[in-house]
């Protein structure tokens, strides 16, 4: 922190690939709540420009031929608060709405929260269980990777040199969901653990199964095991197959041991967490044992 650091802002996506190829210690930055707290406690020791890319990302949530696109520079509490979201997607829009304080919601974006890469991102398992694609751009083109392939370990991704989110693409249908998370400070803190339930029905009555967590690996994790147990029973669950799905999710939880919490206690809550979502929904009664 102890040299000058430049701030560029490009027209265009063209211009900005073009810039972070002659600056390999170029970062973007929209809402800045991520980056500017990781470059201030040394974490970017040389870093030499911030490339405001507020211009060149979208920021808008579009319909259009049968998906729901979010740009990544759509702020946290846009999110939370669109009536589309909540209705269609209530587990991303609860997520949403648990980043940080309201100021910090109304800086911080949906984009920034997946590129921090950090296995307690809150939208991030939102995201996962809608089966969510990540829109990349570059000077080449755009292309789109399904956000499970997306992260190769803690705050690592798969982006390149010059790519740039761009958005998130999801279908656009009705889901029932609910996204919850243990903290030390309920919506300001940092997950401990954290899980996202998102329930696609179809005509025919049937339902499947999206259950993801996250603070409980090295990156966020689907839980297919538990998506099974439930998919192939009828609601609401029996004790024997809450118990089921309970111990999948957390046989498959691999946390560790830091300054936030107990490796024990995040692999009990990330069972407890799926019961209570499971609740919410009255999927099963709040009486089971």
């Amino acid at each position: 922190m102890n040299h000058e650091i430049q701030y560029f802002r490009p027209n265009t996506l063209k211009e900005a690939a073009s810039f972070f190829s002659d600056n390999p210690f170029a970062y973007p930055i929209a809402g800045g709540t991520d980056i500017l707290v990781k470059w201030k406690n040394g974490g970017l020791p040389q870093l030499s420009h911030f490339v405001d890319v507020r211009k060149i990302v979208p920021s808008m949530i579009v319909k259009e031929n049968g998906k729901v696109i979010i740009g990544a520079g759509c702020a946290m509490n846009v999110l939370a608060l669109d009536p589309f979201i909540a209705g269609n997607f209530p587990a991303l829009s609860s997520a949403a709405w648990s980043v940080g304080s309201f100021q910090i919601r109304n800086m911080a974006t949906i984009g920034g929260n997946v590129a921090n890469a950090s296995p307690a991102g809150d939208t991030i398992p939102a995201l996962l269980a809608l089966d969510a694609n990540v829109i990349l751009g570059n000077s080449a083109g755009t292309r789109k990777i399904p956000i499970l392939e997306f992260f190769s370990g803690p705050g690592k991704t798969v982006l390149k040199r010059g790519d740039l989110i761009e958005g998130f693409e999801v279908k656009n249908c009705q889901t029932k969901g609910a996204f919850l998370k243990l903290g030390t400070r309920a919506s300001n803190a940092i997950s401990k653990v954290s899980l996202a339930l998102s329930i696609f029905e179809s005509k025919l009555g049937s339902s499947e199964f999206r259950i993801a967590l996250g603070a409980v690996a090295s990156t966020v994790i689907r839980c297919k095991k538990a998506e099974t147990i439930l998919g192939e029973s009828s609601a609401p669950f029996s004790n024997e197959v809450l118990n089921e799905a309970m111990v999948a999710v957390q046989e498959i939880s691999k946390p560790i041991d830091d300054i936030r919490s107990a490796k024990v206690y995040r692999k009990k809550m990330a069972g407890v967490l799926l019961k209570r979502a499971l609740i919410a929904l009255r999927l099963v009664s709040s009486s089971v044992d």
